[in-house]
């Protein structure tokens, strides 16, 4: 019985040893793709659930990925983002080319703060804190907005001397000037649309989702 026992552990052990094996070198090719399709982009990374390799193997498509990307350069502004990038569905014919793909590129908090038009900008929480009224006694809150290809700020509320104002209640004009000053040119890669933007301690996020997508498409587009 300890020998038959043994001998079962011991398979097991080289049929995880041989799956593990084949992640590696299927999320390594996807790797090399990627790097091919966006040479500006560094820090590149790609991972497939172990669990997926065996469908992996008997199918045509690579069933789902991670892909990490820690500095890419996007092209309308140049400005420094990383790209945290969720694929299913990956032809193996067509290996550039996939069924859904979910991307989140994340400009830092210090860039969002140091480029910011706002005095005294400062993320705080899900919105950006900035200087208000005269001689900055008081505090705006404001929040990322997507629409028409702009991306912007829109006003939350204003505090003075500890009591808040909502933005409803203040001049639509106050409003229009914080977009105008703020908003920014964003068009989305060929064959994505914008899901959300969304602000936090590690930055502006904005993800985006599309389905049959070539990835160098966010090489060219992004």
């Amino acid at each position: 019985m300890k020998i038959k026992t043994v001998a079962i552990l011991a398979t097991a052990s080289v049929l995880l040893g041989g799956m593990f094996g084949v992640q590696q070198y299927i999320s390594s090719q996807i790797t090399s793709k990627v790097q091919r399709e966006m040479p500006s982009a560094s820090g590149i990374s790609a991972s497939v659930p172990l669990v997926d390799v065996p469908s992996n193997l008997a199918s045509d498509f690579i069933k789902s990925a991670d892909i990490n990307i820690k500095s890419f350069a996007l092209k309308e502004s140049g400005t420094k983002t990383s790209l945290d990038i969720s694929v299913s569905n990956i032809s193996k014919a067509k290996p550039t080319q996939v069924g859904a793909l979910e991307v989140t590129a994340t400009i830092p908090a210090s860039t969002i703060t140091k480029q910011s038009k706002f005095n005294d900008a400062q993320i705080v929480g899900n919105t950006l804190q900035v200087s208000a009224g005269a001689g900055g006694m008081g505090t705006a809150l404001l929040v990322p907005r997507y629409s028409d290809s702009q991306l912007y700020f829109e006003l939350k509320s204003v505090s003075i001397f500890g009591n808040q104002v909502l933005a409803s209640s203040l001049p639509a004009e106050l409003q229009s000037q914080i977009k105008s000053r703020s908003q920014r040119s964003l068009t989305p890669p060929k064959g994505l649309t914008v899901k959300s933007v969304s602000l936090s301690s590690k930055g502006l996020s904005v993800t985006m989702f599309g389905n049959n997508v070539q990835l160098g498409n966010l090489g060219s587009n992004l």
